[in-house]
Order: C-alpha cells, then sequence, then structure tokens
C-alpha cells in the first residue's frame, strides 16, 4: 500500500482539486469504510471527521456549479472505475489503516519494488549570454546571475524569475538566455515583461533577457504552457521550427516534441493565430497558412509538414479538446482520456526519465481513461495502467518492458 498516491488524493480532495469522479469515489470508499466497520475511530472523532469531508465535497460541487464554462471530467467504462478504485479503495485505506493503526496493524508504510522509478522533479539548466551554464536544481535561491541591467532571481525550488522589463529604453543588440530541462524535469519561468511560462520534460525555451521594439520573440522545444502578459503595442510570438503562434495575451500549450505525430498548440483562454510555413522572420509570408484558435481548440499541424508543402495533410487542422488533459502536466496530473499505451508511455518515458521496451507481436490499443498524480511512483502508476488489461508491464533497472 503506498501512502504516497493516498496523501496526495486526499489532500487534493480537502483542497477541492480533484475531478467529479475522484470526490465521488472519495465519498463512496469513506462510506464503504464507515458502513463495513474497518475504521476503528476514537471516541466523537467519526463525527468530526464525517462533517470535514462532508463539508469539504459540498463546497467543491457548489463552486463546480458556479462556474458555468468549468469542463466536466467524464471517465467513461470499467477502466477508469478499476484504476481511481486502486488509488482510493487500496491505497487510501491503507493510509488510513497505517495512520490509525501503525503499531498494531504492523503494515509497512510503502510496498515500492526493488526495481523502481521516482517522479521527475523540478530542475533545469540555464544558459546565459556568454555562454556559462548554471544547475538549477543546485543553486541556492537568491539572486543568480546579473546581464547588464537584468537580475536573474530563484527565488524558490523551481522557479525562475527576471527583474521587469524596462528595457524599451535601451540601445545595442539584445542579449539572450536559454532553460532547458532534461527528462524526469519541470521548471517556472517569469519572463522580464511578466509573462509566466512553464516547461515540461525534455524542453527549453530561448529568450531575450529584455523585450524591445515592436514585438516579444521567444522559441522553444518540447511542451511549454504560456500565461502571457497583454500589451497590443508588442505582440507575443512563440517559434518552432517554421511554425509561430502570435498573441498579445493569453493562455495556451504548445506541444512540439520532436517523438510526437504533431505539433499542438491549445487554447485555454483568449485569441491567438497559428502560423505554419513560410519564414518565421515574417507576419506576411504568401505562402504562410494561418488558423485562428478561441478557447477550448488546438491546431494541430502534422509533423514534418511544415517541410513538405506538397503533402496531403499539410493544411493545419483545428479541432475541440480537452483542455484538461492537455494541461494536466502543468498541474502535476497524468491525465489520459481515450489514450492509446504507445501515448501513454511517451509521456512517462520523458517525466520518468526510463526508456521504454515493447515485446511481443502487438499491444492492444484499447484506450485508456486514467488520472494520477505526476508525484507518484513508476511502479505504482504501472500497476493503475495494468488494471486496464492492456498490457503487463515490469521495471529493469531504468527500461520499462512492456508486454
Amino acid at each position: 500500500m503506498n501512502e504516497q498516491l493516498a496523501t496526495d488524493l486526499l489532500r487534493r480532495f480537502s483542497s477541492g482539486e480533484t475531478s467529479a469522479a475522484e470526490e465521488q469515489l472519495v465519498d463512496a470508499w469513506y462510506q464503504e469504510l464507515i458502513n463495513t466497520g474497518e475504521l476503528q475511530w476514537e471516541e466523537g472523532e467519526k463525527e468530526s471527521v464525517q462533517a470535514t469531508m462532508e463539508t469539504s465535497l459540498l463546497q467543491s460541487i457548489e463552486a463546480a456549479e458556479e462556474m458555468p464554462y468549468a469542463p466536466v471530467r467524464r471517465f467513461r467504462g470499467r477502466t477508469w472505475w478499476t484504476a481511481a478504485a486502486v488509488l482510493i479503495i487500496v491505497s487510501g485505506a491503507g493510509y488510513y489503516l497505517m495512520k490509525k493503526q501503525p503499531a498494531a496493524s504492523g503494515v509497512a508504510k510503502t510496498d515500492v519494488l526493488v526495481n523502481d522509478v521516482a517522479p521527475g522533479t523540478n530542475k533545469a539548466v540555464l544558459t546565459l549570454a556568454d555562454g556559462t551554464t548554471i544547475d538549477l536544481d543546485n543553486a541556492a535561491n537568491g539572486m543568480i546571475a546579473k546581464q547588464d541591467n537584468a537580475e536573474v532571481l530563484k527565488p524558490e525550488e523551481g522557479q525562475l524569475v527576471y527583474s521587469p522589463d524596462d528595457s524599451n529604453k535601451g540601445e545595442g543588440p539584445l542579449s539572450w538566455n536559454s532553460l532547458a530541462t532534461p527528462r524526469s524535469g519541470q521548471y517556472q519561468l517569469a519572463l522580464p515583461d511578466g509573462s509566466k511560462v512553464w516547461l515540461n520534460a525534455q524542453s527549453s525555451i530561448h529568450y531575450p533577457i529584455a523585450f524591445r521594439g515592436n514585438e516579444r520573440r521567444v522559441q522553444i522545444t518540447g511542451e511549454v504552457y504560456f500565461e502571457v502578459a497583454h500589451n497590443p503595442k508588442m505582440p507575443f510570438i512563440v517559434e518552432k521550427g517554421d511554425m509561430r503562434v502570435e498573441v498579445l495575451g493569453t493562455h495556451f500549450n504548445v506541444n512540439a516534441y520532436n517523438d510526437e505525430s504533431a505539433i499542438k498548440t491549445t487554447l485555454l483562454e483568449g485569441k491567438v493565430k497559428v502560423v505554419k510555413g513560410g519564414s518565421v522572420r515574417s507576419t506576411s509570408a504568401v505562402n504562410d497558412q494561418t488558423a485562428i484558435l478561441r478557447p477550448g481548440e488546438q491546431a494541430v499541424i502534422p509533423a514534418g509538414s511544415a517541410r513538405t508543402k506538397q503533402s496531403v495533410n499539410n493544411q493545419i487542422q483545428v479541432r475541440k479538446t480537452d483542455v484538461d488533459d492537455v494541461v494536466a502536466w502543468k498541474n502535476g496530473l497524468f491525465h489520459f482520456e481515450n489514450a492509446d499505451v504507445r501515448t501513454v508511455m511517451r509521456q512517462l518515458a520523458r517525466w520518468y526519465d526510463v526508456e521504454v521496451v515493447y515485446q511481443g507481436a502487438s499491444v492492444k490499443n484499447d484506450p485508456l481513461f486514467v488520472e494520477i498524480s505526476r508525484n507518484t511512483r513508476l511502479s505504482d502508476v504501472l500497476k493503475v495502467l495494468e488494471e486496464s488489461g492492456s498490457a503487463k508491464f515490469s521495471i529493469q533497472g531504468r527500461k520499462v518492458i512492456v508486454k
């Protein structure tokens, strides 16, 4: 039984961060344990705990009802129920039983496989304009660098902040920095204009230490989430190869991993223009293809199509999407809805820094419906996935075998 899983789930439940399905399962699990007498309460404690949990549940429901545009997470079929049951009934019950009877029960606090992998953490490397590199996970909090008139600050673990931008008064060439996360790493960045950036594992962003002129331009790899500070006089432009996203101020996610089948730009708030083809330095190239996104929409550019203008799939495809699924990584979750095993394993490989090896003629392509904290050991994630019946997994060092 894994205490970490239960602790995380119950923490999110108490703070109203769980999905509707998780709330229902926590409530059902609680009632089941009470009805079967598996929980041994001290005198007067049962009513207090029950009241606290019921109040939290009601507050979560009321908050959701007050948000007319809040997406409802729907998980269909036995797969999600089984996966959630593992988290709630097994992990949750184990946590409470251990907490209530640590000495008498003799239940171990963890049940980690010998071959196991811890989840990723906040780690990244900052490269300054002169080529100096700083390993941020080992750097002390505080000011870690000063370039021109800009101060680079690390206020706390996992965050990098540049001093406010008053650089439109400056002259001379811009100095550029790069922030890159390795596999099993993530990081947050506040740019000098106040825009906020989240980097997923194996991702990077290249940016100036001050924004000048009539635009704000950055380049990325991997997966990056943006909350752009509004400035109509200086559009914000994100580039990946010859694809760019142009915004004034908005919230959006770009998934541009080289091992994925497409570059996907997903809009959560505001409006963006996605441009493909032509020159990334031009905002009016004749051969450009453009798409305007509204909240809840995703622009899909098939991998390699920007380099092959005659491709059948050359057009930008715009579709509705589940934004919870797209930005789950930023919120500390794996959220798979109707995902195949290989898609799931690519995400796990980046976050846990493991190699995935497939054994056998084929792996079932049954859709998976799973939500689980990214702050979970790999063995527990694989146990949940096994409940779907789509595959069996084993861990050998930093290699995951999919059978």
